[in-house]
């Protein structure tokens, strides 16, 4: 019989995959069909609110984590201010909403490929 469950591992990749197909897809809607920037504002918003939501519920695990997640989690407070800034029509330079958003994609193909090149199988 075949074993058809699912690792953590699977659950996570599939997870960045669709992330990274959703950028992906806001790239192609936003620069080769030209409908503008809001696919991709959207998709930093929802990406940036997500975590800025989850480290906001455990902020005790955020006192005693290393430097780099602090930096991680200042970028997407800041992404999730500016993305939000731009949706309500006030001034953000398209720049910024492009770094961002190549930044979202760089980590997570980074993340994708992290995914298919190691396999977890303890935290600690």
């Amino acid at each position: 019989m075949i074993d058809l469950s699912l690792s953590w591992d699977h659950y996570f990749g599939l997870f960045a995959l669709a992330v990274l197909l959703a950028h992906i897809g806001a790239l192609v809607w936003s620069g080769w069909f030209r409908k503008g920037i809001m696919s991709v504002l959207v998709l930093n918003f929802l990406l940036s609110g997500s975590v800025v939501i989850y480290w906001g519920l455990h902020i005790a695990d955020l006192a005693g984590s290393i430097e780099l997640v602090w930096a991680y989690v200042a970028f997407e407070l800041v992404v999730f201010v500016t993305s939000l800034l731009a949706i309500f029509r006030l001034r953000v330079p398209q720049a910024v909403i492009w770094i961002e958003f190549a930044a979202h994609a760089l980590m997570t193909g980074l993340a994708f490929l992290f995914i298919l090149t190691f396999h977890l199988t303890r935290l600690i």
